[in-house]
């Protein structure tokens, strides 16, 4: 059993990178089945599809011995190699080793078109200098057209230039004219997708151009080249492909699009994931007069160098984000994830194969891969090519057998088995004025602003000491008791508080009349960040008061 031929739906095809490879600009492929063995003995036809020139087959379908073909939807643009295997009435595989043996069809899917990027446009007379490059994963550089004519006809005649053999990339030309001309150059890729860009040149003695170019839409893609004429296991029929005779040892096209993970394991990403963080809202309340104009206290890290004070009011602070739930928030890069193996057969199990989503499940990406032994993998996070370390990240492994058969590879809308939240960052705290409470006179309103991404709850603490180095005592006690009792033998546990920006510290009797403040917060990764006061602040309330109790007689000297 084989493929009898590949028809392309609603695609156009182009030279591919290598001589069995075939290339298309379409994600559809329909792949007819030929069968060579009685359709009553079969019990199923299964499609198995490798990707990224590894040799590790998924499933991604099977069909009924009534039915005449697979219709298979590729998720993304890059190499795509196919096979089918016939299961008969006695489950008996044919092949039984996917491993052995090249494919049965190798393909590039590239949907984009090309992009062309100028790096030099000059006029000299009625001499053209213009240089570019073309940025694609399968350009077709033999391609490459460049054609010129008057500016001011718009309908005019395209001149083509002939371009340098060995270079694609830049041709100096002469126009002949001195008049405007607009140059244009095409570019197309292996699969013919097309793009044009033009520049304009102004008259000669007007000056040099601009390196700008303007790159238009992508133009319809070129015609078919025509049928295929490959050997093996491709049959010689029209396939509506362009492509050479299969080679004996094939040839892996370079650069065809993502790769495999390095060592130690890393992932290429086709494009940064950018995690979605929904925001909360939170505003402080407020007591008495408006504060949206103060500064924060001069304030010190004491496990860091001191910081200078920003700016900003208390009042004018943006609330903690909340992370999506079920997901643990952890603030090292680096751990162990734990499996159980529910299936395994004699071949036993040649790797296990971690995939990672940054936007919980829309894409994944193939992160590293593992020996599987001990129950265990190691994640690294912080590797090289993760540009965006922090952030929200969704796991699913995928075991392969001895034989390099698994089960598919996580794809658009599969959700993680394990949701965690990378958060590395201290969270930020700004000590602000404190202000005696109007309705109270022995409360003191202490103020702060904090934010951080992970907050979960009651993140802030306060405390205040005699001395810039303690002991702290606990504005706050973990028995909800707001005041503190000086000369106590147990010094309470400091309560955590929410992020509310304000706290109503009735001040103890007995306390200096100036005080250090210490304010400290702490997210759910348990980053914790810490500021202390850089002068002692004043929290006598007591305002002094006299009463007149009358005339006192002054003292008679004795004779």
């Amino acid at each position: 059993m084989t493929f009898t031929a590949v028809t392309l739906l609603s695609l156009t095809v182009g030279q591919p990178p290598a001589p069995d490879y075939y290339s298309m600009n379409s994600r559809t492929i329909r792949l007819p089945i030929e069968y060579k063995k009685d359709r009553k003995t079969i019990r199923q036809v299964l499609l198995y599809v490798a990707r990224n020139g590894e040799n590790t087959w998924y499933q991604e379908g099977f069909v009924t011995p009534d039915k005449d073909a697979f219709v298979y939807l590729a998720k993304d643009d890059g190499v795509y190699w196919f096979k089918m295997v016939i299961e008969d009435l006695k489950g008996n595989k044919d092949p039984s080793d996917l491993t052995a043996g090249a494919p049965d069809l190798k393909m590039v899917i590239d949907t984009l078109p090309p992009q062309v990027r100028p790096t030099n446009a000059k006029r000299n007379g009625e001499e053209v200098v213009i240089e570019w490059m073309v940025e694609d994963k399968f350009p077709n550089d033999a391609e490459t057209k460049v054609h010129f004519r008057s500016a001011s006809n718009p309908n005019g005649f395209w001149q083509e230039v002939m371009l340098p053999a060995n270079s694609r990339t830049g041709v100096k030309f002469p126009c002949g004219t001195s008049e405007a001309v607009v140059v244009r150059i095409t570019a197309t890729d292996v699969a013919g997708n097309k793009t044009e860009s033009t520049q304009e040149f102004p008259a000669a003695g007007n000056g040099q151009t601009s390196t700008s170019m303007s790159p238009t839409l992508p133009v319809g893609p070129v015609p078919p080249v025509g049928p295929a004429s490959g050997t093996g296991n491709i049959s010689s029929g029209n396939t509506g492909m362009s492509g050479g005779t299969k080679p004996a040892d094939p040839v892996i096209p370079v650069s065809p699009g993502p790769i495999a993970p390095p060592t130690p394991p890393g992932i290429t990403p086709t494009q940064p994931f950018v995690p979605v963080q929904p925001t909360q809202p939170h505003t402080p309340p407020q007591t008495g007069s408006t504060n949206s104009g103060m500064k924060p206290l001069p304030t010190i890290d004491p496990k860091a160098a001191p910081s200078l004070p920003t700016q900003g009011g208390w009042n004018s602070a943006t609330g903690p984000t909340v992370e999506m739930t079920r997901a643990q928030v952890i603030n090292y890069p680096r751990f162990d994830l734990g499996f159980d193996l529910e299936a395994r057969g004699p071949s036993g199990i040649s790797r296990v194969d971690l995939w990672v989503t940054r936007d919980d499940g829309r894409s994944w990406q193939k992160w590293s891969q593992h020996d599987g032994k001990g129950g265990a993998v190691r994640v690294m996070l912080d590797i090289r090519e993760n540009l965006q370390l922090e952030g929200s990240y969704g796991f699913r492994l995928v075991p392969v057998s001895g034989a390099g058969l698994s089960e598919r590879e996580p794809s658009t809308g599969d959700v993680p088995e394990l949701r965690i939240v990378l958060d590395v960052t201290a969270p930020q705290i700004d000590l602000f004025p404190p202000v005696s409470d109007p309705n109270a006179a022995d409360t003191l309103v202490i103020q702060w602003k904090a934010t951080d991404k992970n907050f979960g709850d009651d993140p802030i603490t306060l405390e205040w000491s005699e001395a810039p180095g303690g002991p702290w005592k606990p504005v706050a006690s973990a028995a909800n008791e707001a005041i503190v009792q000086v000369g106590a033998l147990a010094t309470p546990i400091a309560r955590r508080l929410p992020n509310t920006g304000q706290f109503g510290w009735r001040v103890p009797p007995g306390i200096p009349a100036r005080v250090y403040l210490k304010a400290t917060a702490k997210d759910a990764a348990g980053n914790v960040r810490e500021v202390v006061t850089r002068e002692p602040i004043l929290v006598d309330l007591t305002k002094p008061r006299a009463k007149i109790s009358g005339i006192v007689p002054p003292v008679t000297p004795r004779p």
